[in-house]
């Protein structure tokens, strides 16, 4: 068998397979387009995409997405009811691995650059109380501490994660591995877990 598709992936080529992945992505991104509950142009995806709540997503023009992106807007989990939003605004680009997950709400500003494995979510499991601790964790509620918004000019670096409550404010930049626990202000740029500022763009030079 082995030597069957060795024999096939000669024969056909890198760039076959190639075609063949972006044919996928060209199809799912009809899909998914045709159910967001608004999109302005064309919003377009990579296959494999994993998206829930479609109805409760807003995307602006211009939005393009890597493989393996988690979108997703959970309007019940368990027995609990949640009303999710997610408002992406124009320009937004999103690199492979990232997950955006709502229970709440997530804005994400114009002109906003996700590296790979970014997640951003505005909600965890449970209270942190004692009833929750001797609860599994996979059924407990989902509980959201505020909505995350994150402003227009943002870029934020691999791995990042933004948790909820937080504001990133207008043309920040993340360091890479941070972890953004409260609010980051306006024309900074942050690093570190958790986050802290560590040069403001409007005082200092690059």
């Amino acid at each position: 068998m082995n030597s069957i598709l060795k024999i096939f992936s000669i024969l056909l080529g890198y760039n076959f397979f190639k075609r063949i992945q972006s044919f996928k992505s060209i199809l799912i991104s009809f899909s998914l387009n045709r159910r967001l509950n608004e999109v302005s142009g064309f919003a377009r995806f990579q296959f494999p995409t994993k998206a829930i709540g479609l109805e409760n997503i807003n995307i602006g023009e211009n939005f393009a997405a890597g493989k393996n992106l988690r979108l997703q807007a959970i309007s019940e989990y368990l027995s609990f009811k949640y009303e999710p939003r997610i408002r992406i605004g124009n320009n937004v680009t999103i690199n492979p691995n990232c997950q955006i997950v709502s229970i709440n709400e997530i804005i994400i500003g114009d002109n906003v650059l996700l590296a790979s494995n970014v997640f951003i979510s505005d909600h965890s499991h449970g209270y942190n109380s004692i009833a929750d601790i001797h609860t599994p964790p996979s059924e407990r509620k989902l509980v959201s501490k505020g909505a995350v918004v994150i402003e227009s000019n943002v870029w934020i670096g691999q791995n990042v994660s933004i948790l909820p409550g937080v504001r990133v404010g207008h043309n920040c930049i993340i360091g890479s591995n941070s972890v953004v626990t409260k609010d980051i202000p306006d024309f900074t740029i942050a690093a570190g877990c958790p986050a802290v500022i560590i040069k403001r763009i409007i005082t200092d030079s690059i």
